[in-house]
């Protein structure tokens, strides 16, 4: 991961060096709207951000970013018996997602010299991060291989087993019993602005966040894997546009 976000970063700079002439006169906005896509190390989301032209080099932003993160340790399983049985994860308990509402600051770091040039910039921001885990149903067999029939019953790492687990439930099962875990976080990434249009907004962010909980997140049924702390990498991949707001 560390090596993938290096090779993004040099090639952005690089893109920077080409075109040394403006092709058009500039024109002042004063907001930019963007969303898109959230791939991060353990998982991925969405996100929306609403950004305020403080000048021309720096803004203010509120955003929202909603993603679901999977444990380190996460492993697919199935049943050994069945071929159609459903995918499971061994040992967890809970899915865990997240949305963060963010305040924070972008600046410009290099102007495109030209519309096919490449903006580069810098991003933080910082906020709670509103924690909710979801728990974990399956189709469990019976009475023993081969099934007669199957329920579908909450994960119970006591009862439950390779043998007599068919696979994962329907992922809407759960959410009518989401419990909530207070947090807060910090993120930092790199800004890479390419769109060829004036008011058009495509950019690349690769940065870093932190989450930090007041407990930690019972994603695994042994509790000793889990941490109240998720540090991880992430590529946001942005469109928008840029506009004046009177």
């Amino acid at each position: 991961m560390q090596r993938f976000l290096l090779s993004c970063v040099f090639i952005a700079f690089a893109l920077t060096s080409f075109g040394q002439s403006k092709d058009d006169i500039d024109i002042l906005y004063s907001h930019q709207f963007t969303g898109g896509l959230n791939l991060h190390t353990n998982g991925g989301g969405i996100n929306a951000q609403f950004l305020k032209y403080k000048d021309a080099f720096n803004l203010r932003y509120v955003g929202l970013e909603i993603v679901f993160m999977k444990h380190d340790k996460e492993i697919r399983s199935f049943n050994p018996v069945y071929e159609d049985s459903k995918a499971y994860v061994v040992g967890k308990a809970n899915s865990f997602y997240i949305a963060r509402p963010t305040f924070g600051k972008q600046r410009v770091l290099t102007t495109k010299q030209r519309k096919s040039g490449v903006e580069v910039g810098y991003q933080w921001g910082i906020g709670p991060s509103l924690g909710f885990t979801k728990p974990i149903y399956l189709e469990i067999g019976y009475p023993s291989i081969p099934y007669d029939y199957l329920v579908v019953e909450r994960y119970n790492p006591d009862e439950h087993f390779t043998n007599n687990i068919f696979g994962r439930a329907s992922g809407l099962r759960g959410f009518d019993q989401l419990k909530f875990h207070p947090g807060g976080f910090a993120k930092f990434a790199l800004n890479f602005e390419y769109s060829s249009e004036r008011n058009g907004i495509k950019a690349i962010q690769v940065g870093s966040i932190v989450d930090v909980y007041a407990e930690e997140i019972p994603i695994m049924a042994d509790l000793s894997e889990n941490s109240q702390f998720f540090l991880n990498g992430f590529v946001n991949i942005l469109i928008g546009k840029k506009y004046i707001l009177r």
